[in-house]
């Protein structure tokens, strides 16, 4: 008796089943030629190139004039610069931009501690550093002062905060 009721029971989930399948597929194929009509009304008269042209004016600053990258490991609270205690410590600094003319900057508690100018590349020593101070390098096409002059970060097209990692003499060779 219980092979009759499995079969019986089985037959009845596959027409409820089938049933189901069929309404919901039908309106899912009404739905989706209604918005394939929609789509082909908006697209007419509009070319590749249209479109293009269109991405291109709606990006904006998606591409920035000034872009800088410290080559260290980035951490939440800015990129990590090792060094070794007692020696200065370099930040290397590649500039990324097709302008001519801008300066770099490294800040230590917002006073500039030195400026380069129209450099790709460009490396800061920080003799002694401390963690007492807030260093951060940026960039700007206007001249934001000289050594000793006191610069916001918020003047800068671009900017990263520079954070110090003592590492053992040794430890850096390997």
């Amino acid at each position: 008796m219980s092979y009759k009721k499995l079969v019986s029971l089985l037959a009845v989930s596959a027409l409820a089943l089938g049933a189901c399948a069929t309404d919901e597929a039908e309106e899912d194929n009404t739905d989706a030629t209604e918005e394939v009509e929609v789509e082909e009304e908006e697209t007419e008269g509009s070319s590749t190139k249209d479109l293009i042209e269109q991405a291109k004016g709606e990006s904006g600053e998606a591409f920035p004039d000034y872009g800088l990258t410290v080559v260290g490991a980035w951490t939440v609270d800015g990129y990590s610069i090792d060094y070794v205690v007692g020696e200065g410590a370099t930040i290397p600094v590649e500039i990324v931009t097709e302008k001519d003319s801008y300066n770099v900057y490294l800040l230590e508690d917002g006073l500039v501690s030195e400026v380069v100018s129209n450099e790709p590349e460009v490396n800061f020593l920080v003799e002694d550093p401390t963690a007492d101070v807030e260093y951060h390098v940026g960039i700007s096409p206007e001249d934001l002062g000289e050594v000793g002059d006191e610069v916001s970060v918020d003047d800068f097209k671009r900017s990263e905060r520079i954070i110090f990692s003592e590492v053992e003499a040794g430890a850096d060779e390997e």
